[in-house]
């Protein structure tokens, strides 16, 4: 991998809103979204929902994840790992769509309102919440930047679930009540697993071009083939632990409705498992995407209905 950056391609005109949107790469913005519900709902049936805590945890979480996005387009063009034909680019600085400066700039204004609505947090539920906001900071900066580049170390799946799985789905729990909780945890495993899900389908359509410039992603470190098994096991272990953490009683019996949504699940897997062109792959991130959102939206279904069952909820 090449660690020498690539100088800023030059541009000074102010881009478009489409080229901001494209960059933002707004169908990913469902792995925000999943676990918020999940997590917020699962206060909820323990009797705490505050609105006001809600909305300000969803848009700050939201606009950390597209500076994250704007961080990784930025950094794989810097760092040489990004070309105009790459697959898995928005390619805007190629196509002088958006300068280097640009792309830099809107990840840093993200993150930077991102912790404005951190702090207010610390305000409206505690300074333990610098905690939450801090690590998921450093991991969403350097899952592309130096010196750890996570992403290009075969790192970057753990770090999605930590992020994203794990801090998203308890974090939306606790600015809601300020404990640890055990089935806020079992529900950030299925929902995580799908987060990572989308991100390995990435890493699948990407393996030629992460292979050639020693991208070491779990494709590229294990092989095309473990990769398409990988994304079937994530996909599988969603509903597997779902209903595992039913029956042991961490998640409401009610949460089994997401079973509606495997039919779906197994038309990805099946698709992937047998694909061996990249549009497939690239389809396949998007069904993937959708597929995490719906699964979250029916999970967060599931406990709205055991709460209105058993007629908990207080605000």
């Amino acid at each position: 991998m090449s660690d020498n950056i690539v100088q800023p391609a030059a541009g000074s005109k102010q881009p478009g809103w489409k080229y901001w949107l494209k960059t933002a790469r707004l169908f990913t913005l469902v792995a925000t979204v999943s676990p918020l519900l999940v997590g917020t709902a699962i206060a909820g049936y323990e009797r705490t929902f505050h609105p006001l805590i809600f909305l300000t945890t969803f848009v700050s979480c939201l606009f950390l994840q597209i500076g994250t996005n704007y961080f990784n387009e930025y950094f794989d063009y810097a760092y040489g790992l990004d070309h105009e034909g790459s697959l898995g680019a928005s390619t805007v600085i190629f196509r002088n769509e958006m300068s280097a400066g640009q792309v830099l700039g809107g990840a840093i204004g993200c993150f930077v309102i991102a912790a404005l609505l951190g702090i207010l947090l610390v305000f409206l539920v505690g300074p333990e919440i610098l905690l939450f906001g801090l690590t998921g900071l450093l991991i969403a900066y350097f899952y592309s930047a130096r010196p750890f580049k996570l992403a290009s170390r075969g790192l970057g799946d753990v770090m999605v679930y930590i992020a994203m799985g794990l801090l998203m789905t308890w974090g939306a729990y606790y600015v809601q009540i300020q404990h640890w909780s055990w089935p806020a945890f079992a529900a950030s495993i299925p929902v995580g697993f799908l987060i990572m899900a989308i991100m390995n389908m990435n890493n699948v359509r990407d393996y030629q071009d992460d292979l050639a410039v020693n991208k070491k992603t779990l494709p590229v470190r294990f092989g095309l083939k473990f990769g398409k098994r990988y994304h079937a096991t994530l996909l599988m272990g969603s509903y597997v632990t779902t209903v595992l953490f039913v029956l042991v009683g961490l998640l409401p019996i009610t949460s089994l409705i997401v079973l509606v949504t495997f039919p779906l699940a197994f038309s990805n897997v099946r698709s992937v498992l047998q694909a061996t062109d990249r549009k497939v792959f690239m389809l396949g991130i998007k069904r993937t995407a959708m597929l995490n959102l719906q699964f979250g939206v029916v999970l967060t279904l599931g406990i709205l209905l055991a709460i209105l069952i058993s007629g908990r909820i207080s605000l």
